[in-house]
């Protein structure tokens, strides 16, 4: 039993009105940790939700969406119970009122009955939820559980039981009692079975193995294909095909990763266009060479010749590659590179004839691959477009390709001694042809697991030489990577002034711990700081920011609502540093070396902005970089794992490029953040302004590299709360809007994200149901429409 303030449930006459209507389905209660929850339903609109305002002796201090479950009102049948809310309320604004009551926002109807600070009394348990589920479209659930261990939950569809699940992995939830804000629960992602998309719409429940029923459920609905192809096969016209996709776009579907097989059977690959290019295919390694020359036979494209080197891959022989080049390959228009024991999918050379034929200009392609397990299960390894920081810290790329012949002979010259060096010699010589590497969505063939220590002293032999070639001083030295090769690059850092922007109202526990934090760093990189005081009002929290500048520390004031975009272009003009670091005051450094290995990251021209993996306090993972088209949105990748997970593909192993990164922690130069207008304060003033930035930097021929050689600690929103809360939910869906109206088909087609991957729930974690468009890509910067004033 949990001790309360007060709490009345008790029901008022049958009336008339509404507001009474509503009284009789209410709550209210205060637990002891200052927790105001409740619950408000109309029983005549059981769709219907409410905004709840919170008063503290008759003043609105708080707002709250009710639309939480409630398993009582679950229980009663009454809709999905999701009406329920739960408020955090200061104990020094406790400690100063007499009265705490809950009216609902317009109508003035009181929620529950007021309660009396001044007395005390038991009441029924905690109503906040001790488990969740929710749905992230088609037949994609998560969810979570109040436990430390891993947990056995049955799920259930109408009461029906149809899956079981370890809740394995972590999440993080919001706890005001938690001295961070919060705490890591235990979580699950799972996929429902497929006869459950039927259009209909179905509860979802789940229970612990005892069978003992958690407060947690949700309602979906599904498509077979989404509902654009469901439209399209019932004969649905044209403009109802494109309700259909605008829904799917939203509320994608997606399939678990473990049905790939099926899935790729289910999608196969659109017969590619005819061509009469000549190729040429060298197998690297003798071991395994009669199983490729099989996959060969069986190709459906006719105009190929082939060769087999005798040294096993990753190493190569010039000479011989060269011999081959001259006597079988001297009228091949491309060459393919794969290693011994590699099978072809039988359009492949087909598929890379028509991909040359389609992009002329192109000077080279790679592929997806598909990677056989131990146990034979094929497993697919989805590509992004050309990532050329990736290429260099983990040759993702160089293990089934194809240059054009020029291109081999060019890299011929520097006699590379590895396929890494092979590949990335045709960028030796700065240049575009990065912007000319094509990427095949889908896979064109399977390869086999390799020794990958010894691939990674292969691969950092590749970038140093690279690096030399280049002229760009650095150290490459080999790290850790489970299923590819990995090496760490350290450029050789240009000293620039360097300014940390760091925004803050009041809240000095977070402003203190921050800058103590960061210290060591600042001191190794000599930056300087300047700390903008949105408004601040707490006498504590003036004395300390006045004293800042005794410390070398520079404070700005600048006055008005918060607009995170507006306080941090203000800062941008204030200063002449030549570099900026964009830091949240809830963020907090756990080593001196983050700061440099940023900067580091900038030193490459091209490169406008520079992300690291953030963390929350309890070592889950709060963004692995951003990811462009889930929910037709943004999203954070690999927030469902622990800070030591290696991510997709190895992915939080090496660095590598996204569309955009979090301001919470970015790194840019403040010529590039000037010469796109910094951020745009007016459409996206509080959420979304990161990724709009970081989308207009590409816009502008840069790329947006996130290094996972920079690790601090965020907990989000800390210092302002949630951006969907009550009070909130229509600004921030002002910005979502303008977001998609300004990027819309960027969104769907991010070229740093495979269209294989889903688009609902967390990145990289499912197959999209349909998938994306597969055509050949390239790393091709954004457009962005035009926004006319006043839209």
């Amino acid at each position: 039993m949990t001790t309360m303030r007060r709490q009345n449930t008790s029901a008022r006459p049958p009336a008339a009105t509404k507001g009474e209507e509503l009284a009789e389905t209410s709550r209210l209660v205060l637990l002891d940790d200052g927790t105001l929850a409740g619950f408000v339903v109309d029983p005549s609109d059981l769709e219907r939700r409410f905004t709840i305002e919170i008063l503290l002796d008759g003043i609105v201090t708080a707002t709250a969406y009710a639309d939480s479950f409630v398993p009582e009102l679950a229980g009663r049948g009454l809709h999905d119970g999701g009406f329920g809310f739960a408020v955090d309320i200061p104990a020094a604004k406790l400690a100063a009122a007499s009265r705490i009551e809950a009216r609902v926002a317009n109508l003035g109807t009181a929620v529950g009955n007021a309660i009396d600070l001044s007395s005390v009394e038991d009441g029924f348990g905690d109503p906040r939820p001790n488990a969740r589920l929710r749905w992230h479209g088609g037949l994609r659930v998560a969810g979570w559980i109040d436990s430390q261990t891993e947990s056995s939950l049955e799920i259930m569809v109408d009461g029906e039981a149809v899956a079981q699940v370890r809740a394995a992995i972590w999440s993080r939830i919001d706890d005001p009692a938690e001295p961070t804000g919060g705490r890591n629960v235990r979580a699950f992602d799972l996929h429902l079975p497929e006869r459950f998309a039927d259009g209909r719409v179905h509860q979802l429940t789940m229970r612990k193995d005892s069978r003992e029923p958690l407060a947690a459920s949700t309602m979906f609905v599904a498509f077979p294909d989404g509902l654009a192809g469901m439209m399209e096969r019932i004969g649905e016209l044209p403009s109802e095909r494109l309700r259909g996709e605008l829904y799917d776009q939203i509320i994608p579907s997606s399939l678990p990763l473990a049905s790939y097989v099926s899935w790729r059977d289910r999608f196969p690959m659109p017969a590619p266009a005819a061509s009469q290019l000549q190729l040429s295919v060298i197998i690297v390694g003798q071991s395994g060479a009669e199983r490729t020359i099989d996959s060969l036979e069986a190709q459906s494209y006719p105009s190929w010749t082939a060769g087999i080197l005798e040294a096993p891959a990753p190493a190569l022989d010039a000479d011989a590659f060269e011999e081959f080049l001259d006597e079988v390959a001297a009228d091949s228009d491309a060459i393919v590179v794969l290693a011994g024991g590699a099978l072809l999918a039988p359009d492949s050379l087909a598929r890379i004839a028509a991909s040359f034929d389609q992009h002329p200009e192109s000077v080279a392609l790679y592929g997806d691959v598909d990677l056989v397990a131990d146990d034979g299960e094929l497993w697919p390894m989805a590509f992004p477009a050309f990532d050329y920081e990736r290429m260099l810290e983990q040759g993702y790329c160089a293990h089934l390709f194809a240059l054009r012949t020029n291109t081999a002979r060019v890299a011929l010259v520097v006699r590379p001694e590895n396929l890494y060096r092979l590949f990335n010699a045709a960028f030796d010589v700065p240049g575009p042809a990065a912007a000319l590497v094509l990427h095949l969505p889908g896979s064109l063939g399977t390869v086999e697991r390799f020794d990958v220590a010894t691939a990674s002293h292969y691969l950092a032999a590749a970038t140093r030489l690279h690096l030399e070639t280049r002229g760009l001083p650095a150290t490459v030295a080999v790290s850790d990577g489970d299923l590819f090769p990995a090496v760490r690059v350290r450029r050789e850092i240009e000293r620039r002034r360097t300014t940390i922007v760091i925004p803050t109202r009041d809240r000095l526990p977070l402003l203190r711990a921050c800058l103590d934090s960061i210290a060591p760093a600042v001191a190794r990189s000599k930056a300087e700081i300047l700390v903008i005081d949105n408004d601040s009002s707490d006498p504590e929290t003036l004395a300390f920011l006045a004293a800042l500048p005794g410390r070398g520390i520079a404070t700005l004031k600048v006055a008005g609502p918060f607009n995170f975009a507006r306080l941090n272009n203000r800062a941008a003009a204030a200063v002449d540093s030549d570099v900026l670091c964009l830091l949240n005051n809830d963020v907090e450094a756990a080593d001196d070396g983050w700061l440099e290995e940023m900067l580091a990251r900038l030193s490459e021209p091209d490169v406008g902005a520079v992300g690291a993996v953030l963390t929350w306090p309890g070592g889950v993972i709060q963004h692995g970089g951003i990811v462009l088209g889930p929910s037709f949105s943004a999203a954070h990748a690999f927030t469902d794992r622990m800070a030591d997970d290696a991510g997709y593909l190895d992915l939080m192993r090496v660095t590598h490029e996204c569309s955009a990164v979090t301001a919470a922690c970015l790194v840019t130069r403040r010529a590039d953040y000037l010469a796109v207008g910094g951020m745009d304060e007016v459409r996206f003033p509080v959420t979304y302004n990161d990724v709009d930035y970081c989308l207009r930097l590409r816009e502008a021929g840069k790329r947006i590299v996130l290094t996972p050689h920079a690790r601090l600690v965020h907990a989000e929103s800390a210092s302002r709360g949630k951006d969907r809360r009550a009070d909130r939910r229509g600004r921030y869906e002002r910005e979502l809007d303008m977001l998609r109206a300004r990027w819309g088909e960027y969104l769907i087609a991010d070229p740093l994200y495979s269209p294989l991957m889903s688009r609902n729930g967390v990145p990289y974690g499912a197959l999209a149901w349909p998938p994306g468009d597969r055509e050949p890509r390239l790393n091709e910067p954004p457009i962005a429409r035009d926004l006319p004033a006043g839209i």
